[in-house]
């Protein structure tokens, strides 16, 4: 039996994954960022059909607005992984500077 995804998900996982890709162009492939979107949706299929159904068109949107933010994260944290894979370093070697803190160190 193949898991039904709402349809408004068929929509929002191509736009996800081409914002993932470009920004990780040259080391993900953007098929593989879509396979892993559509893996993550299937996990949670009931509860994201739920809140896709809202009658309420606001707490819909909202709803969709959520899940773009959640699905953006897992597939960045997939392309972040991927990428260390692929350059030869784990994902833990990665570190991030706030401008004010740069600013201090020198």
């Amino acid at each position: 039996m193949t898991p039904e995804l709402h349809p408004t998900l068929y929509e929002l996982v191509p736009s996800v994954s081409f914002v993932i890709a470009r920004k990780f162009k040259g080391w993900i492939d953007p098929e593989d960022i879509k396979q892993e979107c559509y893996l993550w949706a299937i996990g949670r299929g009931q509860q994201f059909t739920d809140l896709l159904n809202e009658p309420d068109l606001k707490k819909r949107e909202h709803n969709e607005k959520r899940i773009v933010y959640q699905m953006r994260r897992v597939a960045e944290r997939y392309a972040r992984k991927e990428k260390a894979r692929k350059a030869g370093y784990k994902i833990g070697d990665e570190a991030f500077y706030d401008t004010t803190i740069i600013a201090q160190l020198i």
